[in-house]
């Protein structure tokens, strides 16, 4: 439990959004201009931009949000944030990573000014493959608007334990292993 409150304390947690009504739906457009129904979000936590501050809110039918005990009738234009997931397969890893692997592994993303909600694409074999193979190598690349990288999870169970290799755009590497050795299964 305390890791995800950890994860959850980044400010990349979060994906801002704007109100569109059209043809009488309620949309939201995220930052990279993707339109997602409201209705996705009804069981989302949200906050509105209300008063000048972000104010937890909840939708209240179609055109209209909760906020304090008071509603918000929607017109197109309000702000609105929300937390982003983290990626299956990436939450998958960090589960299977001893604390001192897993906070040194978030140390690692943030070195390249990265977090885990900047996983646009992740590739965990052992989320996908149904076989319990001795080793393998998983993928992930992590994105924002100042940094890339491409992080490679070389796994073992013969006891070599986890290794990870990360490059950045920049040219930046770095290889990480795990705290903990891996014994045989």
């Amino acid at each position: 439990m305390k890791r995800k409150q950890l994860l959850y304390q980044e400010e990349q947690k979060w994906e801002y959004g704007t109100i569109l009504i059209e043809d009488g739906l309620c949309l939201i457009e995220n930052g990279e201009g993707d339109i997602l129904l409201a209705d996705s979000m009804r069981h989302s936590s949200i906050w509105i931009q209300h008063k000048g501050k972000w104010e937890q809110a909840g939708f209240q039918g179609q055109m209209a949000l909760t906020c304090g005990g008071e509603n918000i009738s929607l017109s197109g234009g309000e702000r609105i944030r929300y937390e982003k997931s983290v990626k299956r397969p990436l939450m998958a890893l960090l589960d299977s990573l001893d604390d001192e692997t897993f906070l040194a592994f978030l140390q690692h993303l943030h070195s390249f000014g990265l977090s885990v909600f900047d996983c646009v694409f992740s590739y965990n074999k052992g989320v996908f493959s149904h076989t319990s193979e001795e080793q393998g190598v998983s993928f992930y690349h992590f994105s924002n608007d100042t940094a890339q990288c491409a992080m490679q999870h070389h796994y073992s169970h013969d006891g070599r334990g986890d290794r990870f290799e990360w490059t950045a755009s920049n040219g930046k590497r770095s290889i990480m292993y795990s705290a903990v050795q891996r014994g045989r299964k």
